[in-house]
């Protein structure tokens, strides 16, 4: 088989289809693990666990059209692409709309954490931390918004532990908080891993195994190969029975060369990590007003937030980044950073429901996908590797994967339909992504 894209998600697939015994090739345009995977907050969280597109997130966006430093912004565009996915977000945006894809993201946010389980009692290294996450409030609205959450998230099937903390509570776990705090909530079960050594881990698995895992090839078409495929690279072609795209945004450069068009944009994250300072907090936090989740590594502390949602490229936004430091300082006003920061953004890759697209590609044989898991792709990584594994080698059903069908798309919302063909068998990426990223 055949795995393209080397982030969180392609690794743990293919470990998961190698830990059976199935024979993988991986193929990475860059680096494993440098890109979406490289600098998130690495967060394994249940309590996260919901769909971007929610009753209310149009008002906020509107609100935010004009500060592109706010936590959410979307890139205003005429582009027939975005216009579509655009028009199925609205959608989504229903309470009810909403209350489906929760339900589904608790059930597999439930699943995740055995999941990593699993993974490391087959021998992949990676730092893992366990410590509960806490929401503080700065106000009485934020806390009872805080608490509506929690409400919801019972409502929608969770069984993770929940409370409510008074402002002494919450100081007396996390004194580094602010005295502006007034309470918050404390979220017990989760977990968080650093991205980038989790990444690593899974590659050095991957290798020790045997397993190919060709970096620095980008693969630029696929075409048909005796009832199988072929992966096209720059210097590399290698042939399989079956290949799962996991590239994330990128996935929608080899689906347009295949002639398909699923609704995916790119949404850019941006972090900030330091070296640890005794004056810094001890436990993960999660700001909501600003949408900013601080991480507690070994040795360092991750600044993270705002999702960008058609995002063209890379670039880092001073203001951007400024935003988010702003927002840890303020809650956290006795932390001192020791050193300047190392910076990054990262492209995540985002439906209109906000739920991944997992599974069979419909009408292409033998093509598999793996990708659109917006913020929770460290979340849902091995789970997803382990779903999908077990569709392609035993043939067995999962509600879940029933619910990340990509066949979903294909439901029409307003004039067009969601997946458009062409007639072309395949096509060249290099020249599509020109063709791109001339207009």
């Amino acid at each position: 088989m055949i795995v393209i894209g080397g982030g969180a998600v392609g690794l743990c697939l293919a470990e998961s289809l190698t830990s059976r015994g199935a024979e993988v090739t991986v193929f990475e345009r860059g680096r494993c693990g440098s890109a979406a995977s490289a600098g998130n907050a690495g967060w394994i969280t249940p309590s996260l666990s919901l769909p971007v597109p929610g009753p209310g997130v149009i008002g906020e966006a509107l609100r935010w059209l004009v500060n592109p430093s706010g936590p959410l912004w979307i890139r205003p565009t005429l582009a027939p692409p975005m216009i579509d996915w655009l028009t199925r977000f609205i959608f989504s945006c229903s309470a009810s709309a909403f209350a489906r894809g929760l339900a589904v993201l608790q059930r597999a946010g439930a699943r995740a954490g055995p999941a990593y389980d699993r993974l490391a009692t087959r021998g992949v290294q990676f730092e893992l931390h366990e410590d509960p996450l806490l929401y503080p409030a700065f106000d009485r609205r934020e806390l009872e918004h805080l608490w509506k959450v929690v409400g919801d998230l019972r409502r929608a099937g969770s069984r993770q532990p929940l409370e409510r903390l008074s402002r002494e509570e919450i100081l007396g776990i996390e004194p580094s908080l602010g005295g502006s705090v007034i309470g918050g909530v404390i979220a017990r079960d989760e977990r968080r891993v650093r991205p980038e050594l989790l990444s690593l881990g899974i590659r050095d698995a991957l290798v020790s195994r045997g397993v190919e895992v060709l970096e620095h090839s980008p693969v630029v078409s696929l075409v048909r190969d005796r009832g199988g495929w072929r992966a096209v690279g720059g210097a590399e072609d290698r042939s399989g029975d079956a290949v799962v795209i996991a590239g994330g945004a990128e996935s929608r450069r080899l689906l347009a060369a295949l002639g398909v068009r699923l609704p995916i944009v790119g949404a850019k994250g941006y972090s900030r990590t330091y070296p640890s300072h005794p004056s810094g907090p001890k436990h993960p936090l999660y700001l909501e007003g600003p949408k900013v989740a601080i991480s507690v590594f070994d040795g360092g502390l991750r600044v993270s937030g705002t999702l960008e949602l058609g995002a063209r490229g890379l670039a880092l936004s001073p203001r951007r980044l400024e935003a988010i430091t702003t927002a840890a300082q303020r809650a956290l006003p006795r932390w001192r950073p020791a050193s300047p920061p190392s910076d990054w953004a990262g492209m995540r890759s985002l439906s209109p429901d906000g739920l991944p697209f997992v599974g069979a590609l419909p009408g292409v044989d033998g093509i598999h996908l793996a990708t659109a898991h917006a913020t929770l792709g460290i979340t849902l990584a091995p789970l997803t590797g382990e779903l999908l594994a077990t569709q392609l080698l035993e043939r067995k059903p999962d509600e879940l994967l029933a619910a990340f069908d990509p066949a979903r798309a294909l439901r029409p919302y307003g004039p067009r339909r969601w997946i458009a063909r062409t007639s072309r068998p395949c096509a060249d990426l290099s020249r599509q992504q020109q063709q791109e990223d001339s207009r």
